[in-house]
């Protein structure tokens, strides 16, 4: 990229003053550096734009002044022996073709391969630091919650037939499945993050935004790269990048690895007696990409990519448990679970997470001293005696073709993914073995995406296509339970009468144990989808864009209940052992209860849908350095089947979003464009809005159920800023900045356990849960030069105004306002060929929670915290 010193040294050599104060022998020196640097990279830009997808060269390219988190990039060399001092460039494919971030009339986030580099941004859990706005799913939970949203909308949960709402886009391919995003990325060119309906153009699932992905292209100048790491959390980790010919100027390649691994911040205490220490949130992977770029002939260019992911991490469980809370609700009444049966001393279990159950039944669950082995309240430790590691296999292979027509390029994207990952999550239940839930999921697709792109620069600059997808989410939801799992289902009534004697002791045992049973859900999709979109400049500075989109596609989705292991005959059992009718009774009574009846497969009905999405925008260029746009957009999500969790595992139709958006925008810059300064506002209210709910199970009283519908409407508002100062060629000053009011706009009851056991509550006019009105991003990156070596400070910090992290809005989930502070330090080489680094995490330790839950009828309060202070070492040498 062409960083801000080669610039200034280009507007030296032609009059332009600079202003960084360095000796005559320094300057001469960064002169002769720069300009080397600055040679490399205008031919490699000429390379890259005329080999991206659908790319077109930039004829005449203006300032693209980029909001706090970009990066200068590449400029080409006729523009820069005019360009003004400071004046940055960032090419994006936003719009499907290369253009200048600054010449694109709708709100976007680009954070560019030295700032990805610096902070070690590596996955998609790393953006909402450094993009306002951007929120994601209970972060780094598992690979199946993987679920981005922007403005507070479109989070989704664990639901494998329901699309998102933000599309995450890895080199032109859509990820169907959102849990395909579980990976770390190397070779990043850039990721670019847009706000507001993108569906014209970037398609599916983009109904809300996108987050697109760019990796380096393969390139016909041999470079390799390496980066270790190592540091807290026993971190060790490492990324390795090599880039070349292969033959001449016609085919080349490039490779990369990266392998992850660092210890979470929970520690197991159960599980890790006499062993090794067994920690959860942790990172573990490896995962690798391989390219080819074959160019015959100046008229055609493919891109070959294929990549694999393999990872085996602890990573889904991990709550604290902090307090019981009280032992009446809110409305005087007991909580039942809290008065005990029978059978004390309680001992420790007074400070326990799951208090009621174990008092009642301390004849089961006490140990002969009356105690049980459980983690101190409040820390990090966990008790889990089933909980297993995530195991996620990934892997994909796509092709680009590019063809120049006559000016024209005709672009082809061919990609095929695969998944599968499995999950036991356990339960916070110490030594006691009771139950264990998970997902085991597998889901693939394939798309094919034909685009026809006109020559840009002209009056009238347009582009269409169409799309086919075809995917498969199949996920088997099992449930199989423990020797305890009897005694702590069993009602008061049932435990009285099989703890009596041993015969009884024995079919509570046997109750559940050994039982196994799943939810299984086959959903499918084919969708077809045509759409176009223009720019006409009809009069000077004014240009008009509109688009549409049309979809067809067909849904099905099928389920069934499968009993894999019934578990021992109790019948039988309890005649072997002499036990009375009332006992075999009070057994099959507690098996009743938790097993629903098996049954196969339930088809339901399939839907087929035509779906709209468009957009009309209108922008004016006052001057070169100033941008006023505007946009009336409409995206669409899907609808999907959903069946209920029960044993009716009744059918609902879920009904699509519809999504009507408005933006208003500047982008500007001033003081020879040293400060760049983008803003907007916007206005988004979805209609349908898809949401999930939870009510009282009818079929066990105390107990409850969820499921997924539809609120009518749901809406956010604000205003997005984005600015940069480049002070000189070592400073540049950064700030981004969003205030979002995102409410609920009609009814949506919401569950609220401090109340009593059954209370609701309506969150109309609420804020969307875990969506904070105020987000900030902001910080500096100063480098220079030291006694021939270049030294680098980088700090980043991210608040968040206060905000409730649970859809109850009880007062113990809401988080207070925080700010989190990076602090980065590098030492190397000034023509950048190696660098060591340190970076700090959460500089001051700062205590937050990811999220927080409060007591009901049957747990405690329990939270995840965020990561503490983390310090990284690193090495990074580029040849």
């Amino acid at each position: 990229m062409l960083h801000a010193g080669a610039a200034i040294s280009i507007f030296m050599l032609a009059g332009v003053p600079a202003h960084a104060q360095t000796a005559p022998d320094a300057r001469e020196r960064d002169l002769q550096i720069e300009n080397q640097e600055l040679r490399k990279e205008i031919e490699a830009l000429k390379r890259r734009l005329g080999e991206g997808s659908g790319s077109t060269p930039v004829e005449a390219p203006q300032l693209a002044a980029v909001g706090a988190s970009a990066d200068p990039a590449p400029t080409p060399a006729a523009a820069v022996a005019e360009q003004p001092r400071g004046g940055d460039e960032i090419v994006v494919s936003a719009r499907n073709r290369q253009e200048l971030a600054q010449d694109v009339p709708l709100p976007i986030t680009v954070l560019g391969g030295d700032t990805l580099d610096r902070e070690d941004i590596k996955s998609i859990w790393d953006l909402p630091a450094k993009v306002p706005n951007l929120q994601l799913n209970n972060p780094g939970e598992n690979a199946r919650k993987v679920s981005p949203s922007i403005r507070g909308l479109g989070r989704g949960g664990a639901n494998d037939s329901m699309e998102q709402s933000v599309a995450v886009i890895v080199d032109g391919v859509t990820l169907y499945y959102s849990g395909q995003a579980w990976s770390d990325y190397v070779d990043l060119d850039r990721i670019e993050v847009l706000n507001g309906p993108q569906g014209t153009l970037l398609g599916k699932n983009s109904s809300l935004g996108a987050i697109n992905i760019v990796t380096k292209a393969p390139s016909f100048d041999s470079q390799h790269s390496f980066e270790i790491f190592a540091g807290d959390l026993n971190t060790l980790s490492g990324k390795f990048s090599a880039t070349g010919p292969l033959v001449g100027d016609t085919l080349a390649y490039r490779v990369n690895f990266v392998a992850d691994r660092s210890n979470g911040i929970y520690t197991n205490t159960y599980q890790s007696f006499g062993r090794a220490k067994e920690t959860w949130r942790e990172s573990n992977k490896l995962a690798g990409r391989a390219q080819l770029l074959w160019k015959p002939s100046d008229n055609f260019t493919a891109r070959i990519i294929a990549d694999k992911l393999r990872s085996d991490e602890r990573v889904n469980t991990g709550n604290t448990l902090i307090s019981n809370g009280p032992a009446t609700y809110a409305d005087g009444s007991a909580r039942p679970i809290l008065t005990p049966i029978a059978y004390s001393p309680v001992g420790t279990y007074a400070t326990y997470g799951y208090l009621g159950r174990f008092t009642q039944k301390a004849a089961w669950f006490h140990n002969a001293d009356g105690t049980v082995y459980q983690p101190p309240l409040g820390t990090t430790d966990i008790a889990n005696s089933e909980a297993r590691p995530q195991i996620t296999n990934q892997w994909g292979i796509q092709a680009t073709l590019d063809w120049n027509l006559g000016g024209h390029t005709l672009t082809s994207i061919t990609a095929y993914r695969y998944q599968d990952f499995d999950i036991k999550n356990g339960g916070q239940y110490g030594q006691f073995y009771i139950s264990n839930g998970g997902q085991q999921l597998w889901n693939r697709q394939f798309s094919q995406e034909l685009r026809l792109t006109s020559p840009g620069g002209g009056s009238f600059d347009y582009q269409g296509g169409v799309y086919y997808l075809n995917a498969r989410v199949y996920s088997d939801d099992p449930s199989y339970y423990g020797q305890d799992a009897g005694a702590w289902y069993a009602s008061a009534t049932q435990f009285r009468t099989l703890i009596a004697d041993g015969a009884g002791r024995e079919l509570l045992r046997k109750s559940l144990d050994g039982v196994y049973n799943s939810r299984v859900t086959d959903a499918r999709v084919e969708s077809l989808a045509a759409y176009a979109q223009a720019d006409w400049r009809f009069a000077k500075g004014f240009t008009l864009n509109f688009g549409v989109r049309q979809t067809h596609e067909k849904k099905t989705n099928r389920v069934s209940h499968e009993l894999d292991r019934p578990g021992e005959n109790l019948t039988a059992l309890g005649t072997a052992l002499n036990a009375s009718g009332a006992q075999i009774a009070a057994a099959q009574a507690i098996r009743d209860g938790q097993i629903d009846p098996a049954f196969g497969w339930r088809d339901g009905n399939p839907i087929e849908a035509d779906l709209t999405a468009a957009n009309i925008g209108l922008s004016y260029d006052v001057t070169d350095d100033i941008l006023l746009y505007s946009s009336l957009g409409k995206g669409v999500k899907s609808g999907f089947i959903f069946f209920a969790t029960d044993e009716t595992a009744t059918e609902s139709h879920i009904k699509p979003e519809q999504t009507y958006d408005i933006e208003l925008g500047l982008k500007s810059a001033f003081f020879d464009r040293r400060l760049q300064f983008n803003i907007n506002g916007y206005y988004t209210r979805i209609k349908n809005y898809q949401a999930s709910w939870q009510r009282e199970d009818p079929r066990r009283p105390g107990s409850f159920i969820s499921g997924w519908g539809n609120v009518e409407r749901i809406g956010a508002k604000g205003i997005e800023l984005q600015t940069q100062y480049r002070h000189s060629r070592h400073l540049t000053l950064n700030f981004a900045g969003a205030y979002n009011l995102a409410k609920y706009e009609t009814q949506w009851l919401a569950q609220r356990p401090e109340i009593a056991a059954t209370e609701f509550f309506d969150l109309e006019g609420k804020q969307v849960t875990g969506v904070p009105r105020l987000t900030l991003s902001y910080g500096l990156n100063y480098s220079v030069p030291i006694g021939g070596y270049l030294g680098r400070i980088t700090i980043a910090n991210a608040f968040r105004s206060g905000y409730y992290q649970n859809d109850n809005h009880a007062a113990f989930t809401y988080q207070d306002a925080y700010n989190l502070t990076n602090l980065g330090l590098g030492f190397g080489a000034e023509d950048r060929s190696w660098e060591a680094a340190l970076l700090v995490r959460n500089l001051f330790d700062q205590e937050y929670y990811t999220s927080a839950s409060t007591w009901s009828n049957s747990a405690a309060q329990s939270v995840t915290w965020g990561a503490p202070r983390t310090l990284i070492v690193s090495f990074r040498s580029r040849l």
